[in-house]
C-alpha cells in the first residue's frame, strides 16, 4: 500500500479484480490511463484527490480521499466507463465478481466463491473493503475467517 501512504484511512476504495492478469506490456498501459484519469477526475467540476495502481498484475485499485471533495454520483459513474473501457480495449472482465483471487505459498488461483470451502488454507484478497484503512488491515484474509464461506 505504499502507494496510498499520502492518503487517509476514510479515504474511499474501489477494487477491480481482473479476470486475468495483465502482461507487462497492459499494465504499462493501464497504470498511464489511470494515472491520466485521476489527475482529471473531478465531482462537480472540483477536484477529487485521487489516485490508482496495479496490485499483483490484476487488481485495478482506484482511491479518493473524499476530504474535501466527496466523489458524487456522477463521478463514480466515470470511474465505472472508464474501467469498463479498459477492459473492452483488453478483453478483460473487471465486473464478474463471482470469481475471487486466492494465494497460498506464492500461488496464485482464481475460484469461483462457491467454492472458496475446499481453499481453506489459501488466503483470500478481499474484494469487499471499502476503505484505504480496511484494505490495509483486511484485504487479504485466510478462507476460513472471510465471509465468503
Amino acid at each position: 500500500m505504499e502507494h496510498f501512504s499520502a492518503f487517509p484511512d476514510h479515504s474511499q476504495v474501489w477494487i477491480y479484480g481482473a479476470n486475468r492478469f495483465f502482461t507487462p506490456e497492459e499494465e504499462a498501459l493501464v497504470q498511464e490511463a489511470l494515472n491520466e484519469f485521476t489527475a482529471d477526475w473531478a465531482a462537480h467540476g472540483a477536484e477529487i484527490k485521487a489516485s490508482a495502481t496495479i496490485l499483483l498484475n490484476n487488481f485495478i485499485v482506484l482511491v479518493a480521499d473524499e476530504s474535501s471533495t466527496k466523489a458524487s454520483g456522477c463521478s463514480i459513474d466515470s470511474s465505472v466507463r472508464f474501467i469498463k473501457e479498459i477492459g473492452s480495449k483488453l478483453k478483460i472482465d473487471f465486473f464478474n465478481r463471482l470469481y475471487v483471487l486466492i494465494e497460498k505459498d506464492g500461488e496464485f488461483k482464481r475460484v469461483h466463491f462457491s467454492d472458496l470451502s475446499e481453499y481453506t488454507n489459501w488466503n483470500l484478497f478481499n474484494p469487499m473493503v471499502k476503505t484505504l484503512g480496511e484494505m490495509r488491515t483486511n484485504w487479504i484474509v485466510p478462507v476460513q475467517e472471510s465471509a465468503m464461506i
